[in-house]
C-alpha cells in the first residue's frame, strides 16, 4: 500500500446516542416550563388587576369605603365602574338608622341625592345594569339587616324582566348570594349553578389593557382615592353618603347637548328593532317580592325611568317601543296585585322631563329625576 494511501474516515458520532455523555431531549419538560411561565405571568397580571381596581374584586376594600359613608363621609374614587352590588352589601350592614325612603334601581337613578327629598332620609340603593335578580337581591340586604323603609320605590327599567340567556352583561352575577338567599325566602328555584357563576367577571383580572390603565391614571393622578369632604372634584367621582353619586368636573364638562345627541342617534340604531323579552320566571318572583314586602307593611312604589325625549320619540312605535308598553302594563298589574302603587312611566312627557336634562339617550340629571319622584304621592 502506497505511504499516501489513507485509512477509510470514522464514522461520526451520533449526538443523540445514548451513552455518549449528551442529556436525551426532553420536549415535555420545555412545555411544562412555559406553562408555568404562563401561568406565572398570568398571576402577576391578576394580582396586579386586583390591587389597581380593589373596588371591583376586594370586599375589604369595599367595607372600608363602606364605613366611610357609613360616618357620613364621601368618597373619591377614579370611576365607577366598580363592584356596586359589593358595596351595597358593605354599606347597608353599616348604616345606623333605617332610611324612611330607599330606591332602588339601576344606574338611570344614580344622581338621585338626598336634597331632592327635603326632610326626608332618603338611601339611594342604584346598581349598575339591573335586573329582577337585583331587587331581590337588595331587598335581601335590607331584611337582612331591619332595614326596610317606610316607603320603597322600585324602579322598574326596560330589562328588568329579561332572560339570562339575552343578557350580554355580568355585572348582576355580584349579586348572586343575596339573590340566592331572596330566593329561598320566596320559595322559587334560584338559576342553576352552572348557568350563573361569575366566571367571566373575573375574567377582567386577566385583561393587560386594564391593567395599564389604571396603572396610568394611579401614577399620574394628583390625590388617591379616598373619603372627602368635598361633594365634587376636578378629576375624580363621589360616591355620596346617601348612596348617590356625582360626576367629576371634567365628566360634568363633557356632557355636553352634541354629545347627548349623538348618544341618543347611537341607542336608537341599537335598540329601535329589538324585542323585549319578559320571562316568565322573572315575573314570579318579583310578583312574590311585592307581596312579602308588602306583607311586611312596606309602602311600594312602582315607578319608571323616563328616556330622553329624542330617543323616546323615535322608538316609541318601533318593536322596542312596543316592547316598553307591554313592560309598563306588566308592572301595573304587579302594582295592583299587591296594592302597591305604579306611577310614572319610560315616555318623559309624564314627568316633564326634557332633553336638556339628560347626558345620553336614558340617564336624566337631578332635575328630571326630581320631578319623577314628585310623582309618588306623599313624597
Amino acid at each position: 500500500m502506497s505511504r499516501t494511501d489513507t485509512a477509510p474516515a470514522a464514522a461520526a458520532p451520533n449526538r443523540g446516542a445514548q451513552g455518549d455523555g449528551a442529556a436525551p431531549q426532553r420536549p415535555e419538560r420545555y412545555l411544562l416550563l412555559t406553562a408555568l411561565l404562563a401561568a406565572l405571568l398570568l398571576a402577576a397580571l391578576a394580582l396586579a388587576n386586583y390591587r389597581l381596581a380593589p373596588l371591583s374584586y376586594s370586599a375589604g376594600a369595599q367595607a372600608e369605603v363602606a364605613r366611610a359613608l357609613a360616618s357620613g363621609s364621601n368618597h373619591a374614587v377614579f370611576d365607577l365602574n366598580l363592584d356596586m352590588r359589593e358595596l351595597r352589601r358593605q354599606h347597608i350592614a353599616r348604616l345606623e338608622r333605617t332610611p324612611e325612603v330607599i330606591v332602588l334601581g339601576a344606574s338611570h337613578w344614580q344622581e338621585a341625592h338626598a336634597g331632592l327629598l327635603p326632610g326626608r332620609r332618603l338611601y339611594n340603593a342604584h346598581v349598575h345594569r339591573d335586573y329582577y335578580e337585583d331587587l331581590l337581591a337588595v331587598a335581601e340586604m335590607l331584611i337582612r339587616h331591619d332595614r326596610l323603609p317606610a316607603t320603597l320605590i322600585i324602579s322598574v327599567r326596560d330589562m328588568t324582566f329579561l332572560p339570562v340567556e339575552r343578557r350580554t352583561d355580568t355585572l348582576w352575577l355580584s349579586a348572586l348570594p343575596d339573590y340566592e338567599a331572596m330566593a329561598a325566602r320566596l320559595g322559587i328555584e334560584p338559576h342553576p349553578w352552572l348557568a350563573t357563576r361569575p366566571v367571566r367577571r373575573w375574567q377582567g383580572l386577566l385583561s393587560l389593557p386594564t391593567m395599564r390603565d389604571h396603572a396610568l391614571r394611579r401614577w399620574s393622578a394628583a390625590t388617591l382615592p379616598g373619603p372627602v369632604a368635598s361633594r365634587s372634584l376636578p378629576g375624580m367621582e363621589v360616591l355620596q353618603a346617601d348612596g348617590s353619586i356625582r360626576w367629576s368636573e371634567a365628566h360634568l364638562a363633557q356632557f355636553t347637548p352634541g354629545r347627548a345627541r349623538d348618544e341618543v342617534e347611537r341607542a336608537v340604531a341599537a335598540r329601535q328593532e329589538l324585542e323585549l323579552a319578559i320571562d316568565p320566571a322573572a315575573v314570579t318572583a318579583v310578583d312574590r317580592l311585592l307581596g312579602l314586602l308588602t306583607g311586611r307593611g312596606v309602602r311600594v312604589v312602582l315607578i319608571h325611568p323616563p328616556f330622553n325625549p329624542a330617543f323616546y320619540r323615535q322608538v316609541e312605535h318601533a318593536p322596542y317601543g312596543e316592547g316598553l308598553a307591554r313592560v309598563e302594563a306588566l308592572t301595573r298589574r304587579l302594582a295592583a296585585a299587591h296594592g302597591a302603587s305604579a306611577v310614572g312611566s319610560f315616555d318623559p312627557a309624564s314627568a316633564g322631563c326634557t332633553e336638556g336634562m339628560y347626558i345620553d339617550a336614558e340617564h336624566s340629571r337631578p332635575a328630571c329625576l326630581a320631578r319623577v319622584l314628585r310623582q309618588v304621592p306623599g313624597l
